[in-house]
């Protein structure tokens, strides 16, 4: 008991927090410089000082209360994450990235899920915001109503909080002025996805887009346009429709591209050409001989299929630690202006591309 009521009485009983007090008696140095030291405003603080406060903050398990921190600082260091889909592997993996890339800058994160309900974007800014969160990763649900996106940049700015938008680029509101985004390069995705099928030989080139309020949607259309021009090919509307990024939907717009006799399909995520893959089973069409498919994203589950997803790659994990990095850099920076950062797509060829029909061509 008296061992106990000594470790008490020293602050290092489990479950109790440790106080810079605590570690300045275990010390024999002041409050202040203990302080200085933990706070890394030690210029003037001898080196064999500040190895034995950090050696003895060490052994102590010494946390500091970073909601007394926040009051003085005005910083919590958590940030706020808002994502449409958990189960897609592709967000996932981007809230894996921004978690380890938060662990290592000192914050912390929280994780929103929206289930792609714009009504919820708006939602979990507010309560983000209420939370006191120093900043917001913002990935916007499916949506093709570009008045919704103005919506949520009115929120952002009535709660001044900072913000990047991740995998999502939108043009600034009338009066305001664009948020940095963290991305792909959309357009040269489009371009290389089409060209691998080019170069395959096929001419007639289904095109599953995603939503076309979106200009990531937009940006992989001109890429898709670009790739067929070089080959001398006119684009064809109606070899085009437009998805919401759900295996569904892959499913239903791929019935009517079959029927206008497509040999190759471009799904601009794995999500949809996964619906692709499951039209042509129905209709018992053979994947690649009779149909050629290529995705966009490289989801983990694209290489375990009966016939592996070709697909275009997006690092979602430095996507998601890029967005933060770059989150952070504006928390410290506030004046310093903000460029957009964009990842190169990689095309990764698997089993679900090969050469045109020969009679089609």
């Amino acid at each position: 008991m008296s061992a106990w009521l000594s470790a008490l009485n020293r602050g290092e009983t489990t479950g109790m927090r440790v106080t810079i007090r605590d570690i300045a008696r275990k010390t024999g140095l002041s409050p202040s410089t203990v302080s200085l030291v933990l706070n890394n405003k030690c210029e003037r603080i001898s080196q064999k000082t500040r190895d034995l406060v950090l050696k003895v903050a060490a052994e102590m398990n010494y946390h500091p209360n970073q909601m007394a921190v926040g009051l003085i600082t005005r910083r919590t260091k958590t940030l706020g994450l808002i994502i449409p889909d958990i189960t897609n592997t592709f967000f996932a993996e981007i809230a894996k990235g921004a978690e380890e890339a938060c662990q290592k800058s000192g914050y912390s994160l929280m994780l929103c899920n929206t289930n792609d309900n714009p009504q919820k974007d708006a939602d979990y800014i507010n309560v983000l915001a209420s939370r006191g969160v120093d900043g917001i990763l913002f990935t916007m649900s499916v949506s093709s109503q570009v008045s919704k996106d103005t919506q949520c940049f009115r929120i952002l700015q009535q709660v001044e909080k900072p913000f990047v938008l991740v995998d999502r680029t939108v043009e600034a509101p009338e009066g305001g002025s664009a948020a940095p985004s963290v991305l792909v390069d959309n357009e040269l995705g489009g371009y290389l996805a089409t060209r691998h099928l080019l170069e395959l030989g096929h001419r007639r080139i289904g095109f599953i887009s995603g939503p076309m309020g979106e200009l990531s949607s937009q940006k992989r259309l001109f890429g898709y346009i670009r790739a067929l021009q070089e080959y001398g090919i006119t684009f064809d509307p109606m070899l085009m429709k437009v998805g919401d990024y759900h295996t569904s939907t892959g499913y239903q717009l791929a019935k009517a591209l079959l029927e206008q006799h497509v040999t190759g399909i471009f799904a601009c995520n794995d999500m949809m050409a996964y619906g692709v893959f499951q039209q042509a089973d129905q209709q018992g069409i053979q994947i690649p001989r009779q149909l050629s498919v290529v995705g966009f994203d490289d989801l983990q589950f694209s290489q375990l299929m009966r016939v592996p997803l070709t697909t275009m790659k997006q690092p979602a994990y430095d996507i998601g630690a890029g967005a933060v990095q770059k989150l952070i850099q504006m928390l410290d920076h506030p004046d310093q202006p903000q460029d957009n950062l964009i990842f190169k797509p990689e095309l990764v060829v698997r089993s679900s591309t090969g050469p045109a029909p020969k009679e089609s061509t």
